[in-house]
């Protein structure tokens, strides 16, 4: 390919100073300016502030002190998503590719973000086009739109047709120059098109969205009605404002939803570590979940690498016919596959080539092909797709050798040209078959045989040959290996069968490969899928998330959740592990954070009727929910649990923070009405009523941390000394009496009974949902 001068550095700074230059969208991490706006203008910071300024107001700033830790709990979000921002970029930065682009008549490889207008750039297989431009000069160049256009047919392109930013180069070579670039070209939203298809937020984090949305209808509404029944019973408007904001800021559940990002953004960051690229945080804990797990068999399976085997001459042609017509066409051919540079690595010694038409590589022919003048045509390919009859006699040795885990190319010549449409010329006679082998990765067996125990089901999807693909799977320990299907021979779209019942797929186009994730997502999983080539992009951005390799194509890169950045396929352990630690932690602190919500909120409704003043103050909860919801919830959320995900968030908040939230009601209104019967000051009570609380909580938090370990014990011995020291030594700053008063011999036999009566008010609700669930069943 002649190759065209370019811009000399002086054009290209006018375009810089013009601001002609291909500016790339923001990556994973957001700016510096939404992590500040995403933590501090939120609902509930506003609440807080609201609440604090008119307690300041009518004269009881020391209630305030929850605002304080909002502040701490912002800040800490703020902090901690800042320096992972930092950590993130920069290992992203390894994740990016060049692009060759002529400058100053010479050939140079530049960052995508320093394209410019007018540059000419190279495009070769397996490169996302990542600005628009013109072909300038075409070798057989087909690229991909289905990003564009949701065709997945290639698209062949000549000299003067337009390449658009966001497909990607199937086969063939080029070189363009560029028309469109940054925001004026497609590149600045297909870049994470990928992303934006796939924007779909976990189930955790709809769960925890659902329970804010509820919140923010209910929170305003209770809090004015609880401010004007208190004022109407006390004609106070200091108690009320007390009442309100101790009800408002109880049913807040501080930190949540900010410790459950937090905890994703640390687990991308520890993978990080890992050479486990996290490109989509939501994604950390779909893999968690995913029960299938589709596998490209190379750069996945194998190592990507190919060597060459053995050239067996077929229909009276000598192997020395066979190696040259080889030479020649690999000479012609600037395919830049794993298949192609293992031939050329072997046939080195080719000549000049004199073809006259060239046909490039692709994934949906799967063969390519050159015609050289008078002497007619090669071909080179996978068997069945050179020979569709399938009836030749050398496939039953084609079959053999794939059988013994080799893969296995034709080599055809006939006298004919190429038809103008690019089929196969007629007359072909197959004058050699050519043998490579794979490298299975010396970790995939180890790996497989995780995902198997976890209980994934393994399905291998494969556009090479069904029974190579099926030998390699059986080597690498992927059970149900034998259970074949070629999908070259299965028509229709309707793959919801086979997708069920099949576990290695061969000869599967893109388009198939695509089409098969969706079955498997119809008939009820949730599906990873792993590649590292063009061909696999349509299927990684179907799946429910994907893994690419980082020596794999750009657009596989592009399209893909997770980036392998040592292209360790071992390194999904990690990757899954981290998803189950943040899902079954934040599971399991939710009931914490929700049991001060439901109780609140509660209080909160039968203080509207009752003509009794709010239990308590605002600062008199602040040790309740220092000691037994903020400080254990970052301890317990970094615990190291890789069990299965068991989908119990609904159910534990069923089993654990309702029944702990009817307990502390229960108490609350025993000790309001003793209060009221024994004419009990607003200090005792209140000194009980938080005792039992904080009582109720540490049983609670008893439950979450098991199974115990050291650190476990030694945390919870801690935060119940430094809350019995708030009792006993605090008192005096919180508005409470001491605990070893004449009231001990009340509240003592409760709290030593808040356990069993939390323990029986679940097996209630858990009796009255085995009877709902059978009720439903039989209605």
């Amino acid at each position: 390919m002649e190759k065209p001068l370019g811009l000399t550095s002086e054009q290209v700074r006018q375009r810089v100073a013009a601001g002609a230059v291909n500016t790339q969208p923001e990556g994973l991490t957001p700016t510096v300016g939404k992590i500040l706006r995403k933590n501090i203008l939120t609902l509930f910071n506003l609440i807080n502030v609201t609440l604090a300024v008119l307690l300041i107001v009518v004269g009881k700033p020391e209630n305030a002190l929850f605002l304080i830790i909002a502040v701490c709990n912002t800040g800490l979000g703020i902090l901690q998503e800042l320096r992972s921002k930092r950590t993130l970029d920069k290992l992203a930065i390894l994740g990016k590719h060049t692009v060759t682009v002529m400058r100053d008549g010479a050939p140079v490889q530049i960052d995508q973000s320093g394209l410019v207008l007018d540059d000419v750039s190279y495009l070769s297989s397996g490169e996302q086009i990542c600005a628009d431009g013109v072909v300038l000069e075409s070798e057989g160049l087909e690229v991909n739109e289905a990003l564009l256009t949701g065709e997945s047919d290639n698209v062949r392109k000549s000299a003067g047709d337009t390449v658009l930013s966001g497909s990607f180069v199937t086969a063939g070579n080029a070189c363009a120059r560029l028309t469109a670039v940054g925001g004026k070209s497609f590149a600045t939203a297909l870049t994470v098109e990928a992303k934006k298809l796939k924007s779909k937020t976990s189930r955790l984090m709809r769960t925890l969205k659902a329970i804010i949305r509820t919140l923010t209808i209910i929170i305003i509404p209770v809090g004015a009605l609880l401010f004007y029944t208190q004022y109407r019973l006390e004609q106070n408007l200091q108690d009320a404002v007390l009442s309100a904001a101790a009800g408002m800021t109880g049913m807040i559940p501080q930190g949540l939803v900010m410790l459950t990002g937090v905890t994703l953004t640390v687990s991308a960051l520890s993978l990080a570590r890992r050479k486990a690229l996290v490109q989509s945080l939501s994604s950390i804990e779909t893999l968690a979940r995913a029960d299938i797990l589709c596998l490209d068999k190379t750069g996945t399976i194998t190592d990507g690498t190919l060597s060459f085997e053995e050239l067996i001459p077929m229909d009276g042609f000598t192997k020395e016919d066979g190696k040259a017509a080889v030479a020649d066409l690999i000479s012609a051919l600037r395919d830049d596959n794993a298949t192609a540079r293992a031939l050329r690595e072997h046939f080195k010694g080719s000549r000049t080539s004199g073809a006259t038409h060239t046909v490039p590589f692709s994934s949906a022919r799967k063969w390519s092909g050159a015609t050289f003048g008078s002497r007619g045509s090669l071909v080179l390919g996978a068997p069945s797709f050179v020979f569709k009859t399938g009836n030749e006699p050398f496939m039953e040795d084609v079959r053999d050798l794939s059988a013994q885990g080799l893969r296995v190319l034709c080599l055809a010549c006939s006298e004919r040209g190429f038809p103008q449409d690019g089929t196969l010329p007629g007359g072909l006679r197959c004058m050699a078959l050519l043998t490579l082998s794979d490298a299975v990765r010396f970790n995939a067996p180890d790996t497989f045989r995780f995902f198997a125990e976890q209980g994934v089901t393994l399905k291998v999807i494969s556009g090479d040959d069904p029974l190579t693909v099926s030998h390699i799977a059986e080597k690498a320990g992927i059970a149900g290996a034998e259970k074949v299907v070629d999908m070259s021979r299965v028509k229709g779209s309707d793959f919801s069968r086979i997708a069920e019942d099949a576990v290695v797929f061969g000869r599967v186009s893109p388009g198939q490969k695509r089409d098969l994730i969706k079955a498997m997502k119809l008939n009820g999983h949730t599906t990873c899928m792993t590649g590292d080539g063009v061909n696999d992009v349509l299927a990684m951005k179907e799946s429910d998330c994907s893994v690419a390799m980082v020596n794999g194509s750009a657009a596989a890169r592009d399209a893909s959740d997770f980036v392998l950045m040592a292209s360790d396929f071992s390194a999904m352990i990690n990757v899954v592990n981290e998803g189950r630690r943040v899902i079954n932690n934040i599971e399991r602190i939710a009931s914490l954070f929700l049991l001060q919500t439901s109780y609140a909120t509660l209080l909160s409704l039968i203080f509207m009727v009752l003509p009794f003043p709010y239990p308590y103050e605002p600062l008199q909860m602040t040790p309740v929910n220092m000691l037994t919801v903020g400080i254990p919830s970052f301890f317990l959320a970094l615990r190291v649990n890789f069990r299965r995900p068991e989908n119990r968030f609904v159910k534990g908040i069923m089993e654990l923070s309702v029944p702990a939230a009817l307990t502390v009601v229960l108490n609350v209104l025993i000790i309001q009405f003793a209060g009221v019967l024994f004419d009990l000051s607003q200090p005792e009570t209140a000194t009980m009523h938080l005792f039992l609380i904080g009582i109720v909580g540490f049983a609670l938090m008893y439950r979450i941390a098991q199974p115990l370990n050291k650190r476990m014990v030694l945390m919870m011995s801690l935060l119940g000394a430094a809350y019995l020291c708030v009792f006993i030594f605090g008192g005096w700053y919180f508005n409470l009496t001491g605990l070893f008063t004449r009231n001990i011999f009340f509240y003592l036999p409760l709290a030593l009974s808040a356990h069993r009566m939390f323990a029986f008010i679940g097996k209630l609700i858990a009796k009255a949902g085995e009877w709902w669930r059978l009720h439903k069943k039989r209605g």
